[in-house]
């Protein structure tokens, strides 16, 4: 275990050496004393401390620039930092040492006097053998002795790292020389190599250290990160990806395998140039860069100008390439820079890891505070204390406790920018299977969004972004016919409006042909003939499963069942979907989610003596039928006409089996819901008014309730169950059937 904690201490140093200039003083003193007190703990093997020492002083020379070549300087302790690290790893600090700190022009310990330095036989063959059993010996499993929370921790950062990696390559393919994103990328792909060469996974030590040796290529000027190397490194982060979920299998029990395709891979980071690969960009290169978006969307440059600059821009940052050609003021393409850079999270707020389960229980516990705080409110104002003093301070009270919900309601909040950069990675891989062009720009990735709904949405994104960009995005031939630019456009944006947030996914393809999807839904059965339905009814057609307007059935999409995912998934989580699409204009899909899944804004009704929440996302409207509405089916119940429309009506006193206040319709209300393109009627006393309220569950001892979700504590003590609007509907046709 001292091992590990001196490697990862070290791990961490590189890192934050690999990201800073010559000219970071400050930041490069804080490394040279966080080096020293390094070589001072118990954790950091002896024969490790006079390196480390002499890379220390090193550092402090560069900050008194008492060298030729600073930035070279930093580079070689770098370099040299990695070795000693790659020689703890291979529990060989003795043998390696004297390689790791003879890097040629770089710092050069003297030898330690306690200890006598390595014999020629051992120097040569100890790494023979490490060479042997690394090539013929190579085991993907886990070790007899893996240390279990190293690995866990391994798994976690690791995902950070790759994540964090897999957005600079993107940036890289818009702007090659943007040296932070090449930093992100080799600090990413050296901690994961150092740490798991220690931890004994032979496959991912290997990978991420061949695709170490293609991106330091990058980081020297001799390639740049684009074209087939950018295709090249993103297999890399692919692979990387599959290593890491195997390693969290085996944890559980099964069995790592070489995942398909490694061998391939390894010999193309072997040998990229004799497989053809070049950083040559083709024509489906998603420029201009974000830089020159974020201008364009300011209103300070024309986009025109700014694709004439990409087009020019050489060898030189996007940025100076924009300001040679005039197309924006040199402050403002700072400020964008900047805005870029926060945007991709270069300048990370200071974090501590909190398991889920513990906020969790936080945020139940401030319910239960919350409601405890109503109850005793309510106490009070019953009793007519007349006592002005004890009356601020419940006031201040409920306001405390207000704010301390909305804190532990906000710990649970992570932004959407992780989701938004998978979505990026999706459309660069789909425009070059299907050889067209897609310019995807996002907006609004900072918004944030509770950790549950981030975590389920990613499936339904995938399929929206997907559907634009093989459905909605016509290839360049069709563009040009139709008058377009040959490069399409596919946006995704987030925002917060109403008390939501708001995800649209809009793209400027030939949007939806309304009346063949009527024509398909003719043909399934969905529809009947000659059946009028409204603009917006025809657009939902496509949530139907088995419903696709796709010509031919591919890899990618045909089969009619995308769509339906995103409704199901996206009403799971309380929340609903719309599409607006214009005939050879384009398509917008919008997506409307609660904050969080912890407290739901409900309507509370009444049904005799007790009272029912109902999600207000489910609601479209209430009202008292008259008696003319009214009318019997065979076979299908009570029914209520509403606007020319023929819905089957529920009598929630009857599902439940509680006495109402009144048995005739006409004298109590309606509540009009929809699940799944469905309306129905629900038949209830009165309405109490909206209401925020905690969700709790009902407890494994009742099991399911069908047409239960779960359960509130209202402000008087009493609990009202809420309702469950999809299972509610199920259990009233079981009912009636």
């Amino acid at each position: 275990m001292e091992s590990a904690q001196a490697i990862r201490q070290l791990n961490e140093m590189i890192g934050q050496l690999l990201s800073l200039g010559a000219e970071d003083f400050q930041e490069l003193a804080q490394i040279s004393k966080a080096i020293e007190d390094w070589c001072q703990c118990d954790d950091c093997p002896q024969a490790c401390r006079p390196a480390a020492g002499k890379a220390a002083e090193q550092i402090k020379l560069v900050i008194f620039q008492e060298v030729p070549d600073p930035d070279g300087t930093l580079a070689e302790i770098a370099n040299m930092l990695g070795a000693l690290q790659e020689a703890m790893a291979d529990g060989a600090e003795n043998v390696a040492l004297e390689q790791a700190t003879s890097t040629e022009g770089g710092p050069v310990p003297a030898a330690p006097e306690e200890e006598a330095p390595p014999s020629a036989t051992e120097t040569v063959e100890k790494p023979q053998q490490q060479a042997e059993q690394t090539e013929d010996d190579v085991d993907g499993s886990l070790p007899d002795d893996a240390d279990l929370e190293l690995l866990g921790e391994f798994i976690s950062e690791s995902r950070e790292y790759i994540e964090n990696a897999e957005a600079a390559l993107l940036t890289l393919e818009t702007d090659p020389d943007d040296e932070d994103a090449v930093n992100t990328i080799f600090r990413g792909f050296h901690t994961i190599k150092g740490t798991s060469g220690f931890l004994g996974l032979v496959w991912l030590s290997k990978l991420t250290h061949h695709a170490e040796t293609l991106l330091s290529r990058v980081r020297d000027n001799e390639i740049r990160c684009t074209g087939g190397y950018a295709d090249l490194a993103l297999r890399s982060v692919d692979m990387v990806k599959d290593l890491i979920q195997q390693v969290q299998d085996a944890l559980g029990g099964d069995v790592m395998v070489e995942p398909e395709g490694y061998d391939d891979l390894m010999q193309l980071l072997a040998d990229p140039e004799g497989a053809g690969i070049t950083d040559e960009v083709d024509d489906i290169r998603s420029d201009p860069p974000r830089v020159g978006d974020i201008l364009v969307a300011e209103g300070v440059a024309q986009r025109e100008e700014i694709e004439a600059a990409a087009a020019g821009q050489g060898k030189r940052p996007i940025g100076e390439a924009i300001v040679r050609a005039q197309a924006a003021p040199v402050t403002e393409v700072a400020k964008a820079l900047r805005t870029q850079r926060r945007i991709s999270g270069v300048a990370a707020d200071s974090s501590v890891r909190v398991r889920t389960d513990r906020l969790d229980k936080l945020n139940n516990m401030v319910g239960e505070l919350v409601i405890t705080q109503s109850m005793v409110s309510r106490d009070v104002e019953t009793a007519a204390v007349a006592d002005q003093r004890l009356a601020r301070n419940m006031s201040q009270l409920g306001k405390i406790t207000r704010e301390l919900q909305e804190v532990s309601l906000s710990m649970r909040m992570v932004p959407v920018h992780g989701v938004f950069q998978k979505m990026a990675r999706l459309v660069r891989d789909l425009a070059r299977k299907a050889g067209k062009q897609v310019e995807f720009v996002t907006d609004g990735a900072e918004t944030e969004l509770d950790r549950n709904v981030v975590e389920q949405i990613g499936d339904p994104l995938v399929h929206m972004v997907r559907n634009a960009a093989d459905h909605g995005i016509e290839t360049p031939e069709e563009r040009e016919k139709a008058g377009k630019p040959a490069k399409g456009r596919v946006e995704l944006r987030a925002f917060h409006q109403a008390g939501s947030v708001v995800i649209e996914v809009e793209d400027d393809g030939k949007g939806l042909d309304k009346e063949r999807v009527l024509q398909k839904a003719i043909a399934k059965g969905i529809v009947k003939e000659g059946q009028e339905l409204g603009e917006q009814d025809v657009c939902r057609l496509v949530f139907h499963p088995g419903l696709s307007t796709a010509e031919t059935v591919t890899d990618i999409s045909g089969r009619g069942v995308g769509m339906d995912v995103v409704r199901k998934n996206i009403e799971s989580l309380r929340g609903r979907v719309d599409i607006a699409s214009t005939r050879g204009v384009g398509s917008v899909f919008t997506i409307r989610l609660p904050l969080t899944l912890a407290v739901i804004d409900g309507q509370v009704i009444k049904v005799g003596r007790h009272t029912y929440i109902i999600p207000t996302t489910s609601i479209e409207r209430c009202l008292r039928p008259e008696a003319e509405q009214l009318t019997s089916v065979q076979n299908r119940g009570e029914m209520v006409t509403v606007r020319g429309e023929l819905m089957p009506m529920f009598r929630l006193y009857k599902l439940f089996g509680v006495e109402p206040r009144t048995e005739i319709p006409t004298e109590s209300l309606v509540v009009i819901v929809e699940s799944d393109s469905e309306k129905c009627c629900l038949m209830v006393d009165e309405l109490l008014g909206q209401q925020q309220v905690v969700i709790k569950n009902l407890g494994s001892g009742l099991g399911e309730v069908p047409g239960v979700s779960g359960g509130a504590i209202m402000g008087n003590g009493n609990v009202s169950l809420i309702l469950d609007v999809p299972g509610l509907i199920k259990l009233a046709r079981e009912n009636v059937a």
